[in-house]
């Protein structure tokens, strides 16, 4: 899928006009436009600010993974990450058993 078609997508899903998203990330909504019909492609510094508004990562934006990560996770992982490392590891040991009961219970489903 390319990044129009996924932009559109994602702007639709999030139930935005152009003219919102445009305005949130700071651009007119005619260049909005001309990314969603392929005319022009956003900067970086645009690509950024795309995917923030529409929850995403950039590399899922710009096609370059089909897996749509959960902004909210990320920031877990984040936070996880910077706590000190025992803390850390009781955290991924609670959470890998949680991981494991739920994978059981979808394998008996």
């Amino acid at each position: 899928m390319s990044f129009a078609s996924r932009l559109i997508a994602l702007r639709k899903e999030k139930k935005l006009a152009q003219n919102e998203l445009a305005k949130s990330v700071g651009i007119h909504p005619n260049v909005l436009g001309r990314y969603e019909r392929e005319e022009a492609n956003p900067s970086i510094d645009m690509a950024v600010k795309l995917a923030e508004a529409l929850d995403v990562s950039v590399d899922y934006l710009v096609g370059k993974t089909d897996i749509k990560l959960d902004n909210s996770i990320l920031n877990k992982i984040i936070d996880i990450q910077k706590l000190p490392d025992s803390d850390r590891q009781h955290i991924m040991y609670s959470l890998n058993a949680l991981i494991q009961h739920a994978k059981t219970k979808l394998a008996y489903q």
